[in-house]
């Protein structure tokens, strides 16, 4: 049987299970020029219905790559958009974090197809350069496990 790509609820999102993933980078970011856009698509009051994938479950664990580099919690963002949040603490990945886990992701899979779009979600070049630092931190970890090269040839071509 096939693992779900989604959960449906926030019941399993902890530091360790953080949101990643699309429905992180189409949440809202004061501040930020990138992501936000679909947020309706991933977080739906009310339907009681939140579309998330989670880091060590539906996405790889990727603390080896990136350590705590943009996790942030987010349940006061969460519980001023109105959803119902326990006597727990809900953490997201940021827009960069998010979009450094796919890339792992995807480098980790046999798919040739990157769906990461770097200028359409990074569009500022400062906004790239922060997105590229990310990804630096997780380089010994893709050297370490032969995906480097596919991650520096893919980027060379964004």
């Amino acid at each position: 049987m096939t693992q779900p790509l989604f959960d449906f609820d926030l019941k399993r999102v902890s530091r360790q299970h953080y949101i990643t993933g699309k429905a992180a980078i189409n949440f809202p970011c004061p501040g930020c020029s990138t992501g936000g856009w679909h947020f309706l698509s991933y977080f739906d009051r009310d339907s009681v219905v939140a579309k998330v994938s989670l880091a060590g479950i539906h996405y790889p664990d990727t603390d080896a790559f990136f350590g705590d580099t943009g996790i942030t919690d987010v349940t006061e963002q969460l519980r001023e958009r109105g959803w119902r949040v326990e006597d727990k603490r809900l953490f997201m990945a940021d827009h960069y974090r998010a979009a450094a886990d796919m890339i792992v992701k995807w480098a980790l899979s046999d798919s040739r197809h990157c769906n990461v779009e770097v200028a359409e979600w990074f569009p500022s070049p400062e906004a790239r350069r922060h997105l590229l630092g990310v990804l630096d931190r997780g380089k010994p970890k893709l050297s370490e496990l032969n995906r480097l090269q596919k991650v520096e040839a893919w980027l060379s071509s964004q």
